[in-house]
């Protein structure tokens, strides 16, 4: 048996691939294979309002809040973001890789400024935001960063709009949603597959875009189109509303949440506890969702990677610029196969070989 506790694309549920396998087929009964669903049909209109009204209902939304399913990942969301809100200067706190790459492209739009970082201790904790941002158009975190495996578990206050890259902890927990004027989250990890996104966003927050930004990159142009600028991806976001659909029936956010503490709490509690195997962040903010480590003695790393792999543990090897070992534990990702990567951790940690 495999174990994949790859950071994205991330496995999904067997019941979801078995829902998206017969849609490849035969989807509902109809003759036609998912893929071939035109997106102005009914067929597509009833997908996209179940995801919508799903996503509503999992987040507790009102009706000051919009969801948008769009095309491509996160990263393009670091361009429409400043595209359609930097105006004077915006503000970023600086946790990790992908906080740096949205910065940096917001740098292309206008004036942006790291008010807060962590990075003079390698990102092992959160910065404190300790200055007034009244000045700022908004303020943008990433969540939670999958590269050192770090976690927001209370966010930023402040008067100032808060924009939240959450591509590796959606869908994890549940949120105060109104501290949050958007939240943009790539699929391929808690949502569903690569090649769509998700977007929530506060519609007082969408008067505020700039006037010079191009028609099919401005979200309120989204909006006013119900997600259908052109052809959307309709089978990354099936699989979105299917896995919805199994976070739903398992229980919701609440049930997510106390399930990723569950898992979390063991791989860390292994860990501190071994000698061999050292934790990359301070325990105040450790991430639920990604748990970053390495060998005390660097030279057994390829030993345990080893071991790791002849006992199907797959894709446990770190982010490329901090490297040791990263375990992520979206939703999907079963207790049992928790427990089975801890006992081959404290088996290496009694007789490494």
């Amino acid at each position: 048996m495999l174990h994949n506790f790859g950071s994205g694309p991330a496995k999904l549920h067997k019941s979801v691939y078995e829902q998206l396998a017969n849609a490849l087929i035969d989807y509902e009964q109809t003759g036609l294979s998912i893929l071939e669903v035109y997106h102005r049909t009914p067929l597509y209109e009833a997908i996209l309002e179940e995801a919508i009204q799903l996503c509503k209902e999992l987040y507790l939304l009102d009706d000051s809040k919009e969801v948008l399913f769009m095309p491509n990942g996160a990263t393009w969301h670091f361009n429409l973001i400043a595209q359609n809100f930097l105006q004077q200067k915006a503000a970023y706190i600086h946790t990790g890789n992908w906080s740096k790459k949205a910065y940096d492209i917001a740098l292309e739009y206008g004036k942006a400024e790291i008010i807060a970082s962590s990075e003079n201790n390698n990102f092992k904790t959160l910065p404190i935001v300790a200055q007034d941002l009244s000045g700022y158009d908004y303020v943008h975190i990433t969540a939670n960063n999958t590269d050192v495996g770090t976690q927001f578990h209370s966010y930023p206050k402040s008067s100032i709009s808060l924009v939240a890259d959450m591509s590796s902890d959606i869908f994890s927990k549940p949120l105060p949603i109104n501290d949050f004027a958007l939240i943009y989250a790539g699929a391929q990890k808690n949502i569903g597959i690569a090649g769509a996104s998700l977007v929530i966003i506060d519609k007082a927050f969408i008067k505020n875009t700039n006037s010079l930004t191009p028609s099919y990159y401005q979200y309120k142009n989204w909006v006013n189109a119900n997600s259908i600028m052109n052809t959307p991806p309709i089978f990354a976001i099936y699989a979105m509303l299917v896995n919805m659909r199994w976070i739903k029936a398992m229980g919701g956010l609440e049930f997510m949440h106390a399930q990723a503490k569950e898992k979390a709490t063991l791989l860390y509690h292994t860990l501190d506890n071994s000698n061999l195997f050292e934790v990359y962040a301070q325990e105040q903010d450790r991430s639920l969702m990604n748990v970053c480590f390495s060998m005390k003695d660097p030279s057994l790393h390829h030993s345990f990677l080893h071991v790791a792999k002849e006992a199907g543990i797959i894709q446990i090897e770190g982010y490329r610029t901090v490297g040791g070992f990263r375990v992520s534990l979206y939703n999907a990702i079963e207790l049992s196969s928790v427990k089975h990567l801890c006992n081959v951790i404290t088996a290496f940690d009694q007789n490494p070989h």
